[in-house]
């Protein structure tokens, strides 16, 4: 069982990421921990902070409230009772980092607006800020996705790590029996050809016997994020999962490529984990 941390600003997209984690909750049988900021600010003209945001008591309250009028209204059955966790903060991606270690979360699951109309403005989000800073799973659902059974799940690795972060995914993928495939794309080096070669002994003797490899040609021309775009059958991939490092792929083959962008971009669920240090 995962305890799952959702964070709820009460927007569209926070209540289509919440609809998303109630069934992905009901699958794993996860605990869900239902979270809200409340921003700090400087009252003005002396006027008691009261007068400007409830207190914590009332937010949780708020939360249970909500979240019970909106799985009556979506006609959602969910028989636990969810946890409820606010705090004050100045940044919302540093309240939800505390709010996980308060709680011992084991990951957040939250919204975006999805790939259409986004530009780097939208890059400042809450979200992208998370996962930036975060070394703790984020699934991030963008809008407007709802859940599906999910079977198959394309991991992009640049196999420099490929034994490590298996460890880390196979278990999750096993939690859905589905198919873990294994996106790297090649650019003809040397090393490359190494990798791959030590990648597919590996996978061919593991026990999990879902777990396939996919070879794309890489476009040196290409940002990372349009390559994934081209070859993911985004009709059959319910989740898209990065391992994201300092010195990671995503940061430095293609130029302008990092996790925010291919997080921000995807027409579908992504999986943002930590690289092993």
């Amino acid at each position: 069982m995962l305890n799952i941390l959702v964070p709820n600003d009460y927007s569209p997209e926070a209540k289509n990421a919440l609809k998303y984690a109630v069934e992905f909750a009901k699958q794993t049988n996860s605990q869900l921990i239902l979270y809200h900021a409340i921003p700090e600010v400087i009252p003005i003209n002396e006027i008691p902070l009261d007068h400007f945001y409830t207190d914590e008591q009332e937010e949780k309250l708020l939360l249970f409230e909500s979240f019970q009028n909106f799985c009556l209204a979506e006609n959602i059955v969910y028989t636990k009772k969810p946890i409820a966790f606010v705090n004050y903060c100045e940044h919302v991606a540093d309240g939800i980092i505390e709010a996980v270690q308060q709680t011992n979360a084991d990951m957040v699951i939250m919204g975006t607006h999805g790939a259409s109309g986004w530009t780097r403005y939208f890059w400042g989000s809450n979200t992208s800020q998370l996962v930036t800073k975060c070394t703790f799973p984020v699934l991030v659902v963008p809008y407007p996705f709802l859940f599906q059974p999910i079977y198959h799940i394309v991991y992009a690795s640049d196999l420099q790590q490929i034994e490590e972060e298996l460890d880390m995914m196979v278990p999750f993928s096993k939690i859905f029996h589905a198919v873990l495939d294994v996106f790297y794309f090649d650019y003809a080096s040397a090393e490359s050809e190494m990798m791959m070669m030590e990648a597919e002994q590996y996978i061919r003797k593991h026990t999990y016997q879902n777990i396939r490899m996919s070879i794309k040609k890489g476009k040196p021309d290409l940002p990372i994020d349009e390559q994934l775009q081209q070859n993911i059958d985004t009709g059959n991939t319910q989740i898209v999962a990065l391992f994201k490092g300092e010195h990671s792929w995503l940061d430095y083959i293609m130029a302008g490529s990092n996790v925010q962008k291919i997080v921000m971009s995807s027409t579908i669920p992504v999986l943002v984990m930590n690289k092993i240090a």
